[in-house]
C-alpha cells in the first residue's frame, strides 16, 4: 500500500470551500441588502480569470442590478407640474 504525503486535490477543494463559506458568513453577518449581495457578486465576477465564467456571472446578475436601479430611480423621480 502506497503512502501519500500532503493533501489530495479533494481535500484542498474542501478547505477552499470552507474558507469561502466563512467569508460569505462574515459578509452576511455584516448585514447587507439584496442589492449589495448582487453588487458584490458582480464585482467578484470581474476578478475571475476565466472570461467565459465571468461573462456568465455578469449576465446572471446584471438583470437584478438593473431592476434595483430602475426601482430606485422611480422612487427618487421628481415630479414637476
Amino acid at each position: 500500500m502506497a503512502k501519500s504525503y500532503g493533501k489530495i486535490k479533494q481535500e484542498e477543494r474542501v478547505e477552499q470551500a470552507i474558507i469561502a463559506r466563512d467569508i460569505t458568513k462574515t459578509v452576511m453577518d455584516y448585514g447587507v441588502s439584496q442589492y449589495q449581495i448582487a453588487k458584490i457578486i458582480y464585482l467578484l465576477s470581474l476578478e475571475l480569470e476565466d472570461r467565459n465564467m465571468s461573462d456568465g456571472v455578469v449576465a446572471a446578475v446584471n438583470p437584478a442590478l438593473e431592476k434595483e436601479t430602475e426601482e430606485n430611480s422611480e422612487e427618487n423621480e421628481i415630479i414637476v407640474r
